[in-house]
């Protein structure tokens, strides 16, 4: 099963490996609300590199004196990833990249039509030659380069071509990345269009994959790409990010080994401890239900599902819970069945009949549905009061206030 679609490249067999790249600390970041101390960003940055992320996309240093001073102190840690700068196509982005000692600039710049008009006004001959001064300035300087097509997914295919092989003779492209920054893809579509890319380009391109979670399907279009010749994917831990966030690190590592058997770096047994870790410096809690990582994903209760689970754990897990570091676990409520019962007995030491198991199993199921709700209110109460504590962000009218304040000051 694992890897049965997967389109095969140029050279007549499918990637033997997959770069991860995780924008966290950048990306991840820009989650309205959201802030990571030096602190906290080294202590990221040292648990990726050691789950096995190739390059960490770590800050934009000219939007930010805190992010500069981010990347500069990564560089003292070693790390075992490359470090990632994101800047625009502008001397002062690139040189703020090259101050802050990055190794791979991610240079973006929107593609589609729509973009260029509507939020940039200039034309797309402008915007190209913007592009190749900003990437000319990133290889003069030493560093990696990374090309982002922003809005890749409503842009026209044929104006990408042309703008990569206009550059390809001029500088070096470490790789190309599809943006698919409103989350409008879909995998189908997605995996057309890397295939065209890919086509176009003889596979002499390293595409890579950045897509948004707006309609859910962040992850699937993530290894739709990988299916249509994409080398590197890039990620947030918890799928955190702009608005719905991004493809998830966990569910693309997962995908990628259990589904596509490709390979990659990625150690499954740190994504739990990543998770939890992002949970709490970020202030988003994950769903108990979210894959890979969740809560419950190895937890069952449903009495057929432990039956067969008992019997053998892959009636109910196809991605194994020792993966992750973790264990099936079983528990006890208003839907389990006799199996569980009678297991939970017999380790105990104690014989337990049918008749037994069912008379004891009638008491849990009564006592399941006689239990109050009040601390799931109380859960949820805590839950909305902390939400918006955290993820309010700053009042713009509080700001204003302190500035006018300030002004009145300065002028006497």
């Amino acid at each position: 099963m694992s890897g049965s679609f997967f389109r095969t490249s140029h050279s007549g067999a499918k990637p033997q490996y997959i770069e991860v790249i995780d924008c966290t600390l950048r990306d991840g970041e820009q989650t309205p609300g959201v802030w990571f101390t030096l602190e906290e960003k080294l202590q990221l940055a040292q648990l990726l590199s050691n789950a096995g992320v190739d390059i960490l996309d770590a800050g934009f240093p000219a939007s930010s004196a805190a992010d500069r001073e981010a990347l500069q102190e990564m560089r003292k840690l070693s790390l075992k990833a490359r470090i990632g700068a994101t800047a625009r196509p502008l001397p002062r982005d690139v040189a703020a990249a090259a101050e802050a000692k990055a190794d791979e600039v991610f240079l973006f710049m929107p593609t589609s039509d729509l973009r260029l008009k509507e939020t940039l006004n200039i034309t797309r001959d402008r915007a190209n030659a913007i592009f190749r001064a900003g990437a000319e300035d990133v290889i003069a300087r030493g560093m990696g380069l990374n090309l982002v097509f922003e809005d890749a997914t409503r842009a026209d295919p044929d104006q990408m071509i042309r703008l990569v092989n206009e550059l390809r003779p001029i500088v070096p492209i470490s790789r190309l990345f599809i943006a698919d920054t409103v989350g409008c893809a879909t995998p189908f579509t997605m995996k057309q269009l890397i295939q065209t890319l890919d086509d176009a380009f003889d596979g002499e391109i390293s595409l890579a994959m950045h897509a948004h979670n707006d309609f859910g399907l962040a992850g699937a279009n993530t290894l739709a790409g990988i299916e249509g010749g994409a080398r590197a994917i890039s990620c947030t831990v918890n799928g955190i990010g702009e608005r719905a966030g991004n493809a998830d690190l966990a569910e693309c590592a997962a995908g990628m080994t259990h589904l596509l058997g490709v390979q990659h770096r990625i150690d499954g047994k740190a994504l739990v401890e990543l998770s939890r870790l992002v949970e709490k410096l970020s202030g988003i809690h994950t769903s108990p239900t979210k894959p890979v990582t969740g809560f419950n994903v190895y937890r069952h209760e449903s009495g057929v599902h432990v039956d067969g689970m008992l019997k053998d754990p892959r009636s109910y897990e196809f991605l194994s819970a020792a993966w992750v570091g973790r264990q099936s676990e079983y528990v006890l409520g208003k839907h389990s069945g006799t199996s569980l019962i009678r297991r939970l007995m017999a380790e105990a030491g104690i014989p337990c009949e049918l008749e037994t198991a069912q008379r004891l199993l009638d008491e849990v199921k009564q006592d399941s549905e006689r239990r109050d709700k009040a601390e799931h209110r109380r859960a949820f109460e805590r839950k909305e009061a902390f939400g918006l504590l955290s993820l309010s962000g700053i009042d713009p009218a509080t700001i204003l206030a302190r500035h006018k304040a300030s002004l009145r000051k300065a002028t006497g």
